[in-house]
């Protein structure tokens, strides 16, 4: 499980990365004059939407492992079960 959690975000962080490069070449290619306005906010806004995205997902899986800990953490010291 533990593994599962650490690669969903690795993979999270890695495309949130990836895409913040991406959203850099295209503005050189804007300014390089590579590519027109049209087509660069299009790749921009889908760029962007896959950060978003990377980004809900990775809160979503680490909210998850800190609320597993926690149980855990509760579970072991007795409050939760009341023992």
């Amino acid at each position: 499980m533990w593994l599962a959690i650490g690669v969903g975000i690795a993979a999270g962080v890695f495309i949130v990365a990836r895409s913040a490069i991406q959203i850099a070449s295209v503005a050189y290619r804007v300014i390089e004059k590579e590519m027109d306005a049209r087509t660069a906010t299009r790749q921009t806004t889908l760029l962007s939407l896959a950060i978003l995205a990377a980004l809900i997902v990775t809160s979503v899986v680490a909210g998850y492992a800190i609320l597993v800990m926690f149980a855990t953490l509760l579970e072991g010291s007795g409050l939760i079960n009341g023992s």
